[in-house]
């Protein structure tokens, strides 16, 4: 038994020994503009919150723990910048990849708590023990956008390249991988989220390579890219939000095969 062990055990190491001696190294780099996807800011009061006392809202209401609280975000498009370690065997490639990205907030809107929509309120109502008006409703001040959010991600993708007798090479892949997202959400210059969290990712992936001299060619790519919510506290009410953590990107880059 040892002895077939043993030489089933040295074959696999000779099938995998030989695979990575056949396999072409190479290294790539890319920037990219990048349009990350409105995100549902879905939340849930993690305390119990009492109200500022503005016009209409007076006395103060005290909302429990438990309810809901929310709004959406929408964003500008943002950068992308990625690095790439591959290895390449026939018409296959596994590739470790990093990947880097910013996007401000464009505006913030449909702010509500506990069922209730807040867009006309004075935004004082959000200040625990504020008393009297400050003379922004709160879709005013949610509307003033500000803040970002960045993810730095690390994948494992695999690809398939459609060979043929052009210059031109056009591929598809799939990742998977882990993106940190940060997020900072600062509504005319109010700090309500600054915080961080981070989850599996999924990417799918098309493009196409172009052969400018052997070992060397452009790569023009588009990634859809599907993660996990990231899971954040408020600096601003007790509350955690799932930030949603979706985007498309296109990218131009360059390959060198050693």
């Amino acid at each position: 038994m040892k002895t077939k062990l043993t030489r089933t055990a040295v074959f696999a190491i000779t099938i995998l020994m030989s695979a990575t001696t056949a396999a072409e190294l190479y290294v790539g780099g890319s920037y990219g503009i990048v349009d990350q996807d409105d995100s549902s800011n879905s939340g849930t009061f993690t305390g119990d919150f009492t109200t500022g006392t503005v016009t209409g809202v007076n006395p103060p209401l005290t909302i429990p723990a438990g309810n809901p609280v929310g709004w959406k975000t929408e964003f500008d498009s943002g950068d992308q910048w990625t690095l790439a370690l591959g290895w390449k065997l026939n018409n296959f490639r596994i590739e470790l990849e990093y990947a880097r990205s910013s996007s401000d907030v464009d505006t913030h809107k449909g702010v509500s708590a506990a069922g209730i929509d807040l867009t006309a309120i004075d935004a004082g109502v959000l200040i625990s023990g504020n008393t009297g008006d400050l003379g922004a409703s709160v879709g005013a001040l949610a509307a003033n956008g500000r803040g970002e959010i960045e993810t730095d991600s690390f994948f494992l993708n695999g690809y398939y390249d459609f060979e043929n007798d052009s210059a031109f090479t056009p591929f598809v892949g799939v990742g998977i991988g882990n993106t940190e997202v940060d997020v900072e959400y600062a509504p005319s210059g109010v700090g309500v989220i600054s915080d961080d969290d981070s989850g599996t990712s999924y990417q799918a992936i098309a493009g196409v390579d172009y052969e400018i001299t052997e070992g060397f060619d452009v790569v023009f790519s588009i990634h859809y890219l599907d993660g996990d919510d990231a899971t954040v506290r408020s600096s601003l009410l007790p509350a955690e939000f799932d930030i949603e953590n979706e985007s498309l990107s296109y990218r131009l880059g360059v390959r060198y095969t050693f």
